[in-house]
């Protein structure tokens, strides 16, 4: 009777600590979820505007990687110092990198209607196994956009790309 009592009670000491170690490991292990166009905006705007402007501006890539014109040998860790947590350094880092290297055509040519990709994104669109939805249709956005504004099919795959980039750095997991 006391062995049973001693294996059942070793059994849950067991599962006890494999669940606090779970719940320890979990959070270090996956991503925060926050939407990066929010944290820039929270964090940086006030100083250094839209990220995409400023990425475009004051940054550039040399070898694929992503340089300031002051911050030159680390940009993470200027990034890690400046108001983000170690966990999004990597994350702003990558979006960073992204605007640096993508054209502001969406700005120049949907901004009118449209104001920033972000604020499209999290208004109108939705994203399921990679793919862009409408939250207003449920269609596809490559089947919007196949028919919008003349749109030519490499106008389409840019505008696509974009904002699938867009919307995965707001729905983050």
């Amino acid at each position: 009777m006391i062995k049973r009592y001693t294996n059942a009670l070793r059994v849950k000491l067991i599962a006890s600590s494999v669940l606090v170690m779970a719940l320890l490991v979990i959070p270090a292990v996956r991503a925060s979820g926050i939407d990066l166009h929010w944290l820039w905006h929270d964090r940086c705007a006030a100083c250094h505007g839209h990220s995409a402007d400023f990425a475009r501006k004051f940054l550039r890539v040399s070898s694929g990687e992503l340089q300031g014109w002051h911050h030159v040998l680390d940009l993470r860790r200027f990034l890690h110092t400046h108001y983000l947590a170690g966990h999004e350094v990597d994350a702003v880092y990558t979006m960073l990198l992204a605007q640096t290297s993508t054209p502001p055509r969406f700005k120049d040519e949907c901004s009118d209607c449209h104001d920033t990709a972000a604020e499209l994104v999290r208004d109108s669109l939705e994203l399921r196994d990679g793919v862009l939805y409408s939250r207003n249709t449920g269609d596809p956005v490559r089947l919007f956009l196949d028919h919008h504004r003349e749109l030519s099919p490499d106008d389409v795959e840019f505008f696509i790309t974009a904002l699938t980039r867009v919307a995965q750095e707001i729905y983050r997991p």
